[in-house]
C-alpha cells in the first residue's frame, strides 16, 4: 500500500513541476505549449554558406545559385516534431507569404519538414496554432541538426551549415518574444530596411560549375 502511494506521490510531484516550470509566452493556449517546448530545447543557429538551388521564376536562373536576398543566419529551435526557424537580425524579415520573422514546421518524413500555416499579427489578434490540418503545400525544410536547408519562397531553397549555440534563460525568452510579438519587430525591421537600404541585396546570381 505505502508502495502505491509513494508511486502517487512520485507521479503529482513530476505533474505540479512540469505546471511550475511552464512559462506563459503566448495567450494562444497550443502555441503557448510549443513555445515552452522550444524554450526547453537546444538552439542552433545556422548560417547561409552562399549557396542556394533554384527552381528558376521569371528571370532568375535555374540551378546553384548564391542569393543575396537569404537571410544571413537562422536560429532553429526543436520540439517533439516541430521546429521553429526565426531570422533574429535586424532588417532581415520575409515577405513571402505575408511579412514574418519566422516559420513553424511540422516533421514529414525523416529530417524532412512541411511549413504551417500561422498568422503573422499580434498575440491578441492572432488565431491559435493548428498543426495537423493546416499544412501549406509546396513549402519545406530539411534539417538535422548540422545543415538546415529552407524553402523560404516557393521556387528557392537556401542551404546553411549548423551548431548548437548556448543560451541564458533570459537570451531565450527575449528570442522568443519575437515568436509572439513579431509585428512589432517587423515594424522595426522596416524602418531599420528604409533607413538602410544598401545593406539588403536581392541579386541571384549562377554559381560556377
Amino acid at each position: 500500500m505505502s508502495k502505491i502511494i509513494s508511486i502517487k506521490v512520485f507521479i503529482l510531484l513530476i505533474l505540479f513541476n512540469e505546471f511550475a516550470i511552464s512559462e506563459e509566452f503566448s495567450v494562444r493556449k497550443d502555441f503557448n505549449k510549443v513555445l515552452n517546448g522550444f524554450y526547453k530545447s537546444e538552439i542552433y543557429k545556422c548560417n547561409y554558406i552562399d549557396k542556394s538551388w533554384s527552381i528558376g521564376f521569371e528571370a532568375h536562373p535555374y540551378g546553384l545559385v548564391k542569393n543575396d536576398g537569404a537571410f544571413k543566419s537562422i536560429l532553429v529551435f526543436e520540439h517533439k516534431n516541430l521546429i521553429g526557424t526565426l531570422w533574429p537580425n535586424i532588417g532581415e524579415i520575409s515577405l513571402e507569404r505575408g511579412v514574418r520573422k519566422y516559420n513553424i514546421w511540422k516533421k514529414n518524413v525523416i529530417d524532412e519538414y512541411q511549413l504551417i500555416n500561422t498568422s503573422h499579427l499580434s498575440d491578441q489578434n492572432s488565431g491559435d496554432l493548428v498543426i495537423d490540418s493546416n499544412l501549406v503545400t509546396g513549402y519545406k525544410t530539411y534539417f538535422d541538426k548540422k545543415s538546415l536547408k529552407i524553402n523560404v519562397m516557393s521556387w528557392i531553397t537556401d542551404f546553411y551549415s549548423c551548431e548548437e549555440i548556448n543560451s541564458s534563460n533570459f537570451a531565450r525568452k527575449k528570442l522568443l518574444d519575437i515568436f509572439v510579438n513579431q509585428e512589432d519587430y517587423v515594424k522595426k525591421d522596416f524602418s531599420y530596411r528604409e533607413r538602410n537600404p544598401n545593406l539588403f541585396g536581392n541579386k541571384i546570381e549562377l554559381l560556377p560549375n
